[in-house]
């Protein structure tokens, strides 16, 4: 009997010990920045839409995993390509002539650890005052709005659905813990009694 309870209290604290390892790397990876910056208005319209993730995405072979739109207030989805995952970047083109307003972009891709994870954001081109200005503008002002975007701190806002993913799934393996060693308690104040 002392040898079947031993085996069992084993069992439970290498059960533990295996998901304490696993919960960090069952989080998915995250958002870290975008160009245009969630939030972010521009003067004029950008070509692509680059999103940077925390690890390195899965790109399936017929693309089916990644998706990206980025779609106006009229509800036109301006999105000219498909997306190209490279690496922890995920680049889709963007149809030119885009006028001013608030676009929503909705991305979709599979983490390192396999898993879909989803997420969006806005950002919003400046209203032109003639219908010209939007065309002559991109020659004088793309060169220096594209490093505010790669730098823009408001990014690391986006992914907001998963902050507290982490620490729920820490406490799945602490709980198991806590069993583990109450049954290994139990189990040798009952072998002191005999």
């Amino acid at each position: 009997m002392f040898r079947i309870r031993t085996v069992l209290a084993g069992a439970a604290v290498a059960v533990a010990a295996a998901l304490a390892v696993a919960a960090p790397a069952a989080a998915h990876d995250e958002l870290v920045s975008s160009t245009p910056a969630a939030d972010e208005q521009l003067t004029v319209a950008p070509e692509q839409i680059q999103l940077t993730f925390s690890n390195d995405l899965l790109a399936l072979e017929d693309n089916s995993g990644t998706a990206m739109t980025v779609v106006d207030d009229s509800g036109t989805d301006w999105v000219a390509g498909d997306p190209v995952v490279a690496a922890d970047t995920v680049t889709v083109p963007l149809e030119p002539g885009m006028p001013g307003g608030t676009y929503q972009v909705t991305w979709k891709v599979v983490s390192s650890d396999g898993h879909p994870t989803s997420g969006d954001y806005s950002f919003s081109i400046a209203e032109s005052d003639t219908p010209d200005e939007q065309a002559t503008a991109p020659a004088e002002t793309t060169a220096p709005a594209s490093p505010e975007a790669t730098t823009a701190p408001e990014a690391t806002t986006a992914p907001e659905q998963s902050d507290s993913r982490p620490w729920v799934m820490g406490l799945i393996p602490a709980a198991v813990l806590v069993v583990a060693v109450v049954v290994i308690i139990v189990i040798v104040a009952r072998r002191r009694r005999k």
